[in-house]
């Protein structure tokens, strides 16, 4: 988050940030906790990631909403535009498919994150993918 605000900073554009809600995380995923990495634990996490998206872009008068998700190498694509679709007939804004990492998409934003000496976490950031396990209150 640091980061992103930073570097929203330099560009002179809004930093848009939501309270961290581990709960409905933990909610959306139940049952799942073990399940491998790539799939459907984090096809839940996607659809909740989504669909508060999609909420905050037609709440706030925005015309498209997506995902930079797709620039990660580990993220399917294809599956993130797909549940990027059905949010967008639940919410009724539209969604703008991707997938940042073609056309060295990826590579790009490793040469941004340098260029820009910014950090660069090497997981998703939920804590299952880091290896760690943890119970909801």
């Amino acid at each position: 988050l640091t980061e992103q605000e930073k570097y929203c900073k330099s560009l002179n554009i809004p930093c848009i940030k939501e309270d961290y809600d581990n709960l409905s995380f933990l909610t959306a995923v139940k049952g799942k906790e073990h399940y491998p990495e790539g799939g459907e634990r984090c096809f839940n996490c996607f659809y909740l990631r989504l669909k508060k998206t999609a909420e905050y872009a037609k709440e706030n008068g925005y015309d498209y909403f997506t995902t930079t998700l797709t620039v990660s190498p580990l993220k399917n694509a294809k599956k993130l535009n797909e549940i990027g679709l059905e949010v967008q007939n639940e919410v009724g804004i539209k969604f703008l498919p991707s997938d940042f990492k073609k056309n060295n998409g990826y590579l790009r934003s490793i040469e941004l994150s340098r260029d820009n000496n910014m950090y660069r976490q090497n997981y998703c950031g939920c804590t299952f993918s880091k290896g760690a396990v943890v119970k909801g209150e």
